[in-house]
């Protein structure tokens, strides 16, 4: 199952400009991997759309505790959570997208 999430993310970066954390409630959760990654350019005959999506397998944490807070999604952490987030490449705010069980 798939959870939609919305809000500004809090990313930290490595020396290499690649994601190395995403900010949860309990704190910082490193990345263990970049599952995939990908653009998304659309309606630039309207409002441009430009997006760049990212799919993270977080370090698991365990204790399932409630994610919540600015820069936060509202959900539960668990062992090695797949979420999505995207970066506005209009603005370079990070969002998030979505969480997979």
């Amino acid at each position: 199952m798939t959870e939609l999430l919305d809000g500004i993310a809090d990313v930290r970066f490595g020396a290499s400009g690649a994601i190395r954390a995403v900010r949860l409630a309990g704190g910082w959760s490193t990345i263990n991997r970049v599952a995939n990654q990908w653009l998304v350019e659309t309606d630039w005959w309207r409002t441009p759309v430009r997006r760049h999506y990212v799919r993270l397998l977080l370090a698991g944490r365990g204790g399932g505790r409630r994610a919540t807070g600015s820069g936060t999604a509202d959900r539960r952490e668990a062992a090695d959570e797949c979420v999505e987030l995207y970066r506005d490449l209009e603005t370079g705010e990070w969002h998030w997208s979505r969480r997979y069980d």
